[in-house]
């Protein structure tokens, strides 16, 4: 089953800069057939090194809040970040990385939800990137695209939220995850001739688990995840 692309007209706040587009993509139940290839992600030492003081345990799991405002389509499966496993972040070859998420949630209307990126060892502070989006209305993969480009070489931390009330702050659901933004000219000169299998099992190895993800979750939907995440030792459903 071919993709389904979602358009949305949301709006990009970065100080002092405002932007017009972000992009979310949903992807079916149904997905492309997966290719058998070797896969082991092995994690940049940076973040080994890297001090997480005062970044809250939600952001080094993945972890999430549950919704009292929204109803899952399957009960076993929550609202989810797709990162690498607890207290492991990834890097990003490209300053406007993409964000992958599971939403399990079926609902009538679209969903309003907010995308943020902070420093990560600052979870107080305001972001310094806060983009609305509108989310599907169906549970699936989605994916969230900065829509331009990020100055920063930090650890930094995205965080989705998904505002189902208004009202009560407390009672909306969030996801957060690590990234850290490492150009690397030589790792994407080596990739660029590779098969796409290839290009993942490269970037996997090399520690660039948003750039491994975005291909695999692109092209193979939930299995490509699966296999992906599995490489990096993370078994939670």
């Amino acid at each position: 089953m071919p993709l389904q692309l979602v358009n949305l007209q949301c709006s990009f706040q970065a100080i002092p800069t405002i932007f017009n587009l972000a992009t979310v993509i949903l992807l079916s139940g149904q997905q492309l057939s997966a290719q058998t290839v070797p896969l082991k992600y092995v994690p940049d030492p940076t973040f080994s090194v890297l001090s997480r003081k005062g970044t809250p345990k939600d952001i080094t799991q993945g972890g999430g809040k549950r919704s009292v405002c929204l109803t899952r389509a399957n009960p076993d499966r929550g609202l989810t970040a797709i990162v690498p496993p607890e207290e492991v972040g990834g890097l990003s070859s490209t300053a406007n990385p993409a964000f992958w998420v599971y939403m399990p949630y079926a609902t009538a209307q679209p969903i309003s939800g907010v995308l943020s990126v902070r420093m990560a060892d600052s979870f107080r502070s305001s972001p310094f990137v806060k983009v609305p989006v509108v989310l599907p209305s169906q549970p699936g993969l989605v994916r969230l695209k900065l829509p331009e480009s990020i100055d920063n070489s930090q650890m930094l931390a995205w965080t989705l939220t998904v505002v189902c009330d208004e009202e009560n702050l407390a009672r909306n659901p969030f996801i957060s995850g690590l990234v850290m933004l490492k150009p690397n000219p030589v790792l994407l000169e080596r990739v660029a001739s590779l098969a796409h299998s290839e290009r993942v099992v490269e970037f996997a190895r090399s520690g660039y688990w948003y750039d491994a993800l975005d291909l695999v979750a692109g092209s193979e939907g939930e299995q490509g995840v699966q296999r992906l995440m599995e490489a990096a030792g993370w078994t939670r459903q």
